[in-house]
């Protein structure tokens, strides 16, 4: 259950780390760098199909120019829920055009089910967060997975996100289907991101200027009220109640 969202939740989701994660906490942000493309070199030896999950944020934006210095041809999959804010859906394109991405797919729900959901369970309500997230975001992602034959998925995840991200390992089993995820940086922490992108002068989507700290559809994000708080303010209590049952459905 979430607490709350204040800066001490990053603290709390540290404390929840496996030791094998927490121990890497406290790395440079070259030994962290060096760790993470550890973890991807050695997904590309063990699996025979990778892929990479690219939402548009700077979590997947920071993995993808990680595995593209090693994989150039890495097949990228962009889940369009149809409801990612239009600066989103601009970045996205900004990047494959300007990274000279190859291998990209885009998936998305065979209908927009959101009015239909809403009217059903309320907005934001439990149930409508399952549902609707279920639908448009992880049954297309899943099938993605599926389609593609990926033995294995490389995903942004970073552990001080959540409490229920803070328990996972770098490779972590998935069924349904069966495929293994990968957590290149599961140990970083949110001055880590910053710090690689102001080193390496990333452009970043431009919503975080605007004042969100955590990027999803347009009806179930908010801003941060307060950019000293945990970086999940804004996504709501909702959410972040039930991600345990969103991530057994296959969320990241």
């Amino acid at each position: 259950m979430v607490k709350d969202f204040t800066i001490n939740r990053t603290k709390e989701c540290e404390d929840l780390m496996r030791p094998e994660v927490k121990e890497l906490l406290d790395l440079t942000l070259e030994e962290k760098i060096g760790k993470s493309k550890e973890i991807i070199k050695e997904a590309f030896e063990k699996y025979n199909k990778v892929g990479i999950g690219f939402s548009g944020g700077t979590d997947s934006l920071i993995l993808l120019n990680l595995v593209l210095q090693i994989k150039p041809d890495v097949p990228v999959v962009f889940v369009d829920t149809q409801h990612d804010a239009p600066e989103t859906y601009a970045f996205i394109d900004k990047v494959r055009r300007e990274w000279h991405i190859v291998n990209f797919t885009a998936v998305m729900a065979e209908k927009d089910q959101v009015k239909e959901f809403a009217e059903k369970f309320g907005m934001r309500s439990p149930e409508f967060t399952e549902k609707c997230c279920n639908y448009h975001k992880i049954s297309p992602m899943m099938k993605a997975i599926k389609d593609i034959g990926f033995d294995a998925f490389l995903v942004g995840l970073r552990g001080v996100e959540h409490e229920e991200r803070a328990k996972e390992q770098f490779f972590s089993s998935r069924t349904n289907p069966e495929h293994i995820r990968v957590h290149p940086l599961i140990f970083w922490r949110r001055d880590d991101v910053m710090e690689f992108v102001k080193r390496f002068n990333l452009e970043c989507n431009p919503l975080y200027k605007q004042g969100f700290t955590s990027l999803g559809c347009v009806e179930c994000t908010d801003k941060n009220p307060n950019p000293e708080m945990h970086e999940r303010a804004g996504r709501g209590e909702v959410r972040e109640t039930i991600m345990q049952k969103l991530r057994e459905l296959g969320y990241t």
